[in-house]
């Protein structure tokens, strides 16, 4: 990764796509934060932690596939205090 600034350190939550890649998304699921369900209409479904989940999960796309999607603002509201 090259950036413009020396000496800097990034952090994302690093998720696979179907090819192999990582891509930096906060979650397995790609439904809160990217237009997907707009480009791509069929979701899949897939066994979480013991509960299944329907939605657009990273590794049933390429990252060609997903170059076609675009990110959106995941968090409309924060609550004032953080946890």
């Amino acid at each position: 990764m090259m950036t413009s600034v020396p000496d800097l350190v990034l952090w994302c939550n690093a998720q696979l796509t179907k090819d192999g890649f990582r891509i930096c998304v906060p979650s397995i699921m790609l439904n809160n934060g990217t237009d997907v369900a707009i480009i791509y209409p069929d979701p899949n479904s897939y066994v979480v932690d013991g509960v299944k989940k329907d939605g657009y999960f990273s590794i049933d796309f390429t990252l060609e596939q997903l170059g076609l999607v675009s990110l959106t603002q995941g968090l409309y509201s924060r609550p004032e205090k953080c946890l």
